[in-house]
């Protein structure tokens, strides 16, 4: 027997009757039991009842009877509840929010193309941020996440780390040995590979250099007036 023709409830295997000629019909072949005629003497008796009223009327009814005795119409019929949207659907749904794919860092890398080592510092701290939620990071892990990236080495990765800090400002101190990514790195990483793009997040993203100001702010000597 196929679904459209019946439906197992509790075990039972039960017709769903046909309307002919204006009676209610039941195809008694699978067992012929008396709940099974119970079943369609009060489809027929709720037929009648029903008929007449219009639509509102009828929905009125039945949703009285549905109150009433308690049921759950969907579940019996194997079917699932229409109604709202689950609320964490709802949210994903109305935020504007990019959701951001999987992707490893290996693709992640080759994706953005980083032309220098400071850039290649930003596009891992970027990764550590936004795909492994490790906003303050480390230098090791800079280097561990390098090596998975299956990138060049560092050549002294603590210098390529503090370049990328205090000569570009891609990254910043957060205290106790750790860094995070700043908002012109972001920028920056996000523009990439397009250097067009990436022209325009630095001009938008200004940062002077710390190791220049504190040479400007150096005593002069002796001989220099």
């Amino acid at each position: 027997m196929s679904e459209a023709n019946g439906s197992i409830v509790e075990g039972a295997l039960i017709h769903y009757p046909r309307w002919e000629g204006g009676v209610f019909h039941c195809d008694d072949s699978a067992g012929g039991m008396d709940d099974t005629h119970a079943e369609l003497h009060a489809m027929q008796k709720a037929y009648d009842a029903l008929k007449s009223l219009d639509g509102e009327r009828k929905g009125r009814v039945i949703k009285w009877l549905v109150e009433s005795l308690a049921m759950d119409v969907s579940f019996r019929l194997g079917e699932e509840p229409e109604g709202p949207a689950p609320v964490a659907e709802q949210a994903c749904s109305a935020s504007t929010s990019p959701v951001r794919r999987e992707v490893s860092v290996r693709d992640f890398v080759s994706q953005k193309k980083p032309q220098s080592l400071v850039e290649r510092v930003a596009c891992l701290g970027y990764y550590l941020t936004h795909y492994r939620d490790q906003p303050h990071f480390r230098a090791p892990d800079i280097v561990q996440l390098n090596t998975d990236a299956a990138a060049h080495k560092f050549g002294n990765p603590s210098r390529d780390i503090d370049n990328a800090d205090r000569q570009n400002g891609y990254l910043v101190t957060a205290g106790s040995g750790l860094k995070q990514i700043t908002p012109r790195g972001e920028a920056v990483v996000e523009a990439l590979p397009d250097r067009e793009a990436v022209k325009i997040a630095l001009r938008d993203n200004p940062f002077k250099s710390r190791r220049s100001a504190a040479r400007k702010m150096a005593p002069k000597g002796k001989d220099e007036s």
